[in-house]
């Protein structure tokens, strides 16, 4: 009896494990084809975020600007210095020194118009000199162009009288700019003379009138 009930209950176990065995497979292979899930991230081993990009350099500041060039003087000017010749320095002359710069005058025995004129001692030579704008009495034009300049010791300082005995020179061109310019005085005044008299506009006033050579 125990026999015949022995071999239908190992059948029956052998159908169960036959049945659970596909079943059992079947699990694991899906479970095989789940991705694992992954494990929270520890705060402590999070990547560290990049840095913050650097700043931009500051820009390079715009160059000022160039300062302006100062204004140009009207004109220009005519420097260098007076001396005495030999025979004259031997009689040394004393009094006041006229310099004077006028037009040159289309007429060779008349003065051109009076541009500028400057007082000077007649102390010691070389005597340096400089005339420009600065010195015009009148505004009758600009310093500039050429001009005849004229170099006069006067014994009795008074520009309008020429005594005998005045020592005097003159350029009879020179461009306004030039430097270094050698004016010397190597001519003797011979009579007395006054430019008040018919010889003349007074000096000072435009024009020009027949006068004897080198008289400023």
């Amino acid at each position: 009896m125990s026999r015949r009930i022995g071999v239908p209950f190992l059948g029956v176990l052998g159908l169960g494990a036959l049945l659970v065995a596909p079943l059992a497979c079947q699990k694991r292979d899906e479970g095989a084809g789940k991705a694992a899930p992954v494990p929270p991230l520890d705060p402590g081993s999070a990547p560290a975020a990049p840095p913050p990009p650097a700043p931009a350099a500051p820009a390079a500041p715009e160059p000022a600007p160039a300062a302006a060039a100062p204004a140009a003087t009207p004109g220009g000017s005519i420097t260098g210095k007076i001396v005495l010749s030999g025979p004259v320095a031997k009689a040394k002359p004393q009094g006041t020194l006229y310099l004077v710069a006028r037009r040159i005058s289309d007429n060779p025995s008349a003065r051109g118009t009076l541009i500028a004129v400057k007082k000077l001692p007649a102390t010691s030579f070389p005597l340096p000199f400089s005339l420009s704008g600065a010195d015009m009495p009148f505004q009758n034009g600009p310093f500039d162009g050429e001009l005849t300049i004229t170099a006069r010791i006067d014994q009795d300082g008074d520009p309008m009288s020429h005594q005998k005995g005045d020592v005097f020179g003159s350029l009879p061109k020179v461009q306004v700019g030039s430097h270094d310019v050698k004016l010397v005085l190597d001519q003797v005044q011979k009579e007395t003379e006054s430019l008040a008299g018919g010889g003349g506009p007074m000096m000072g006033q435009p024009g020009g009138g027949a006068m004897p050579a080198g008289h400023p």
